[in-house]
């Protein structure tokens, strides 16, 4: 499920997934930009309030050339994304 913008974000639909994994797409592919980590805890916490936090997993969107000209995302920027999502799967374990 793609919640890279909040405008989208409705994290109550979650709550028709009950006892199923559910990987959020919490990390932007298209654009260089780092996200805010915190930002993102924060959103993981509000996900937690609908569904039993065993179930979520994090992910970037979708995949980074996900268009035939790609995204205007760096090298450097997709190893920097990843990073994050490692960080952010590593406190969802803690």
């Amino acid at each position: 499920m793609e919640f890279d913008d909040e405008k989208y974000c409705n994290f109550s639909l979650l709550e028709k997934r009950q006892g199923q994994k559910i990987v959020l797409g919490l990390v932007n592919t298209q654009l260089d930009a780092l996200e805010d980590k915190e930002v993102l805890l924060k959103r993981l916490e509000e996900a937690n309030q609908h569904v039993d936090p065993k179930q979520i997993c994090i992910a970037t969107q979708y995949g980074f050339a996900s268009t035939e000209a790609g995204n205007l995302i760096s090298e450097e920027g997709q190893w920097r994304k990843l990073d994050l999502v490692h960080e952010l799967a590593e406190s969802l374990n803690a």
